[in-house]
């Protein structure tokens, strides 16, 4: 959503004319009303009709609200157009209100104002998209159309093994949760003190999921955006489990399809297994001699395949593809270690910042 200014110019801005036929009551010659929207906002009022003719005619008329039996004046400025008399008042028009029109302080019209149409919210993506997850899954990320209610979003979500048990106490309880800057996407962690092995709740509880089960997570309707509707529908994301994985991701693995010089067309990075969609978008970029290639960043293909769309055609060079030492796989194994070491495993990790590959473009 978007955001009078004295003596509106009607012809300098787009707005949306809702012609209000049911709206207006019925009186003698009544007049034609419409009102002139302008950034989500009901900022001006146009009359027409036989009796709103003439010069003298905006000194002639009034606009009152009708509210709890009472009337209550609103002030503004008329003005003609093109035979027209258009009423802008000082604060844009309250949505679902009704106001009268009176012309010498008798009402001849009257109009409500119209509401906007609900826009329920939407749930877009659950990551990971694929449906084959390993049961040390770290993350589950969900996206939504806009900003929604936080604080109490397990009161949402329900996990559910083999189509009836359900699993409480999957997720953590973070308070604050893990929203985006705007609201839009939340990050739920499965409990690591349940995937970590040596670690006391993975002994008194188990692993929060189990090779070779099917799950099943409900998102109910109930959930609220800040504006206050529900979402649409209620969703389901369905699931199977394999074996753990603890093994770090490698660069090196990583199959690179290079560009043709002087085209805009992708470089294309294919991934042995999915990664985790949001640390791809932020910890991959593209460098010339040093410098950042700004372009567009696409992950397709379940998170296995990153394509990038560069903003200016490819030059005949070398290029480096720098990848941030956190990028993780779905089990929370970034490129430096494994999220939960094998018990007795005595390997020593390097800590790289960075790790890259080079291609050239011909």
């Amino acid at each position: 959503m978007k955001r009078i200014v004295p003596q509106l110019q009607v012809g300098f801005f787009i707005f949306m004319i809702f012609i209000l036929l049911g709206g207006c009551r019925q009186y003698g010659d009544q007049p034609t009303v419409s009102v002139i929207s302008k950034n989500d906002k009901v900022v001006g009022m146009l009359i027409r009709g036989t009796r709103v003719k003439g010069e003298e005619m905006p000194q002639r008329l009034k606009i009152q609200l009708i509210k709890s039996g009472e009337r209550v004046a609103i002030l503004g400025n008329f003005s003609k157009h093109n035979g027209e008399v258009l009423f802008e008042p000082l604060v844009p028009f309250t949505k679902g209100l009704e106001y009268e029109i009176l012309l010498d302080d008798t009402v001849f019209g009257a109009i409500e104002i119209p509401k906007d149409p609900v826009r329920s919210p939407e749930l877009l993506f659950v990551y990971p998209s694929n449906d084959t997850l390993p049961e040390n899954l770290l993350k589950i990320y969900i996206e939504f159309s806009e900003p929604m209610v936080e604080g109490n979003s397990l009161e949402h979500l329900m996990l559910v093994r083999n189509d009836h048990d359900t699993l409480p106490g999957t997720f953590l309880d973070l308070q604050p949760e893990l929203w985006n800057v705007e609201a839009t996407v939340l990050t739920l962690w499965l409990d690591p003190g349940r995937i970590k092995r040596d670690l006391i709740p993975n002994k008194e509880m188990g692993a929060p999921l189990e090779s070779g089960h099917k799950y099943t997570l409900h998102i109910d309707n109930a959930w609220r955006s800040k504006r206050g509707d529900r979402l649409l529908k209620s969703y389901e994301k369905t699931f199977v489990t394999v074996p753990r994985d603890d093994t770090s991701p490698k660069v090196a693995n990583w199959k690179i399809q290079a560009p043709r010089a002087n085209q805009n067309s992708p470089l294309e990075i294919q991934f042995p297994e999915p990664l985790d969609y949001f640390l791809l978008k932020e910890s991959i970029t593209v460098k010339s001699a040093g410098k950042v290639v700004s372009g567009t960043i696409e992950i397709e293909v379940e998170e296995r395949v990153l394509r990038f769309l560069p903003d200016k055609p490819w030059e005949g060079s070398r290029y480096v593809i720098s990848v941030e030492g956190r990028l993780e796989d779905l089990a929370g194994n970034n490129l430096n270690r494994p999220f939960d070491r094998i018990v007795g495993d005595s390997a020593e990790y390097d800590e790289m910042d960075f790790f890259t590959r080079e291609f050239s473009v011909d």
